[in-house]
C-alpha cells in the first residue's frame, strides 16, 4: 500500500482538476447550474453511503454524538457555498483563471488558522502567501493584460476560495474520532442539503434530462467520491509533508484539461504564475520536512 500511495493521491489530486471543464461542457449541452450540482452532490451522497454500508464502519460504533455529527454535517455546507460560487464564477471567466483563484484557499486557510488557533503565520508562510499572490496575477492573465476578465467572476471565484478554506479548516477540527470515509459521507450529505435549499427554485422548475444526471454522476466521482476515498485510504501512508505536494497537482490538472477539452489558451506567463504557485505551496511542506529530519 505504502508504493502505490502517492500514485493514488497524485490521481486524487489531478481528479480535483477535472470538474471546472465538465461543467462548462454541461453547460454548453443546456444543463443548468442548480440541477447539475443537486445530481452532482446527490450522486456522491448516495456513492458513499454504498460505500459506508458495505464496510460496516456504523456512526453508533465510532464513539459519537448527534452533536459532532450535525456539527460535521454543517461544516459540509462549506463545500456546498465552494461549488456554488464557483460555477457561478465559470459563467464569466475561463476556467484557468477560476482555478488560480480558487488556488487562494492557501493562503487564506493559513490566516484563518491564525484567526482561530490565535498565533501568527511564520515567515515561511508568509513568504508562501507573496508568492501565491503573486502567481495568481500572471496565471489569472491579468499581467500582462491580454484579455478582459469579468471583475464579478474573478469576485465569485475568490468567494469560492473562502469557502474552500472553511471548508479545510472546519474538517480539520471537527470530527476527528470519526472514520475518515463515514466523515466524508456527513460532509457531502451537509452540503447536498445546502445545494438543496439555496438551489431548491431552480431545481423544481428546470426539467430533470439525462444529460443532467450524466454530468452529475461524473463530476460527482470526479469532485468528490474518488478524490475523497483516495485521500482517506493512501494519505496516511504518506510520509509528513509529501500529501499537500502532491494536492497541489490539482491547478496544473485544471489548465491543462481545460486546454485538451475545451481549447482554452494558456499563455507562457500563465505558465511561469502556475510554477511560482505550485513552489509556493511545496515550499513551507519541504522545508518542514527537511527541518524535522534536522532534528531527529
Amino acid at each position: 500500500m505504502k508504493k502505490i500511495a502517492p500514485l493514488f493521491v497524485g490521481l486524487g489530486a489531478i481528479s480535483f482538476g477535472i470538474p471546472a471543464s465538465l461543467f462548462k461542457i454541461a453547460r454548453h449541452e443546456g444543463v443548468v447550474n442548480g440541477p447539475l450540482l443537486f445530481w452532482s452532490f446527490l450522486s456522491a451522497v448516495i456513492i458513499l453511503g454504498i460505500i459506508h454500508v458495505a464496510r460496516h464502519h456504523w456512526l453508533r460504533d465510532q464513539q459519537t454524538s448527534w452533536r459532532q455529527i450535525v456539527l460535521v454535517m454543517a461544516a459540509g455546507t462549506a463545500s456546498g457555498f465552494t461549488n456554488t460560487f464557483y460555477i457561478q464564477s465559470l459563467k464569466l471567466i475561463p476556467v484557468a483563471a477560476a482555478a488560480v483563484m480558487l488556488m487562494q484557499a492557501v493562503w487564506l486557510s493559513v490566516l484563518l488558522g491564525a484567526v482561530i488557533h490565535r498565533r501568527l503565520p511564520s515567515r515561511l508562510q508568509v513568504v508562501s502567501i507573496i508568492l501565491v499572490l503573486v502567481g495568481t496575477v500572471l496565471a489569472a492573465g491579468l499581467f500582462p493584460i491580454t484579455q478582459v476578465l469579468s471583475p464579478l467572476g474573478l469576485f465569485f471565484s475568490f468567494l469560492a476560495a473562502c469557502a474552500y478554506a472553511c471548508t479545510m479548516q472546519f474538517t480539520a477540527s471537527l470530527g476527528n474520532n470519526l472514520d475518515a470515509l463515514s466523515k466524508t459521507w456527513l460532509l457531502c450529505i451537509g452540503a447536498f442539503l445546502l445545494i438543496s435549499i439555496v438551489w431548491g427554485p431552480q431545481i423544481m422548475t428546470a426539467p430533470v434530462t439525462g444529460a443532467t444526471i450524466k454530468w452529475g454522476v461524473l463530476i460527482a466521482l470526479f469532485s468528490m467520491v474518488f478524490p475523497l476515498v483516495a485521500y482517506s485510504i493512501f494519505m496516511p501512508y504518506l510520509e509528513l509533508g509529501i500529501g499537500p505536494i502532491l494536492s497541489s497537482l490539482e491547478l496544473p490538472s485544471s489548465i491543462v484539461v481545460a486546454f485538451i477539452l475545451l481549447g482554452e489558451t494558456v499563455s507562457w506567463a500563465q505558465i511561469v504564475g502556475v510554477a511560482v504557485i505550485i513552489f509556493a505551496v511545496i515550499l513551507p511542506n519541504v522545508w518542514g520536512v527537511w527541518h524535522q529530519r534536522q532534528l531527529e
